[in-house]
């Protein structure tokens, strides 16, 4: 049994290089052609990247696409998600794809040779479960990766949008457009909020390719999904639809963001003595009982050995 788990991962890992050594031979030569012709083109890269594309990922553009899966809805799904991680790469999709495939592979190999020379003999059955559970974490674990970096994110810019907008309302009051505003929040909040700073970045290139304010606002609050974007966004747009003061909504939107952190700060504290119950319980009571309890166990015990004797 082991040795036929063995022979499965290899046969898997020779799988992925017939795959990749066949995508690579049939390329349609008119891509070819194509890419040398734009490659001037594309030598100037993403704005988030470096401009000299990695080795690596030409070598596993093959099998990237061969692993990328074909429905363009999920891929959309995946390449939303992706991009609200912060991963603004345009092979992303194919590189997270290829990442979970051939950690899947890896782990359940490892695990293989786990069984074979370092832990001890078991049924067939519990190897089987070993490989498929390294196979599975294996899979699953870029997508857990992915779920904790979105959340991470997305808390970061929601303790920081107070303080942006606060920068906003100082630019704006003092005459400068929003445009203006934006390309100052983003210079001083490179280091306080990285995040921040990044997504009003974004915002200033859509400005400057030629995208409407509510447009570019509208592209912010879905890379962030979170509701103090969309609030942002639909208020600025409201403001410049019917005319009202810019100044006047920032500073409403910035004093209703603070009192939101400030609730949900003060909501968090009220929930810590219930949260707190479960370590108290399961980690303190017992060591103070202990401590207490020792010195009177132990008189009781010379007690009775005294009786006895």
């Amino acid at each position: 049994m082991l040795e036929i788990l063995i022979l499965g991962a290899v046969f898997a890992a020779v799988v992925l290089v017939v795959f990749g050594i066949f995508g690579l031979s049939r390329r349609d030569p008119a891509l070819n052609r194509m890419a040398g012709a734009g490659a001037a083109a594309a030598a100037t890269g993403s704005i988030f990247y470096e401009k000299k594309k990695s080795k690596i990922l030409d070598l596993l553009e093959p099998v990237q696409r061969q692993l990328a899966q074909s429905d363009q809805k999920q891929v959309g799904v995946v390449k939303a998600r992706l991009i609200q991680a912060g991963y603004y790469h345009p092979s992303s999709v194919e590189i997270y794809y290829t990442t979970r495939f051939v950690l899947a592979i890896a782990l359940a190999a490892l695990a293989s040779l786990a069984i074979m020379f370092f832990l001890p003999p078991m049924g067939s059955t519990n190897a089987l479960l070993l490989v498929l559970g390294g196979a599975t974490i294996g899979y699953y674990f870029p997508m857990a990766v992915l779920h904790f970096r979105i959340k991470g994110r997305q808390l970061a810019f929601k303790n920081g949008m107070p303080d942006a907008m606060d920068m906003i309302l100082v630019g704006v009051e003092a005459g400068l457009s929003l445009p203006a505003s934006i390309k100052h929040l983003c210079e001083e909040f490179a280091d306080a909020h990285p995040i921040i700073a990044e997504q009003f970045r974004i915002v200033m290139l859509e400005f400057q390719a030629g995208k409407s304010r509510p447009d570019a606002l509208a592209s912010l609050a879905k890379r962030m999904d979170v509701q103090e974007a969309r609030i942002f966004s639909t208020m600025i747009a409201q403001s410049e639809t019917l005319g009202t003061s810019l100044a006047t909504t920032l500073r409403v939107l910035a004093d209703d963001m603070r009192r939101d952190r400030m609730l949900k700060a003060e909501q968090r504290a009220a929930e810590l003595p219930v949260k707190m119950a479960i370590p108290l319980v399961l980690c303190i009571f017992p060591a103070l009982f202990s401590v207490i309890m020792t010195p009177l166990m132990i008189r009781i015990i010379r007690t009775l050995i005294t009786v006895g004797t």
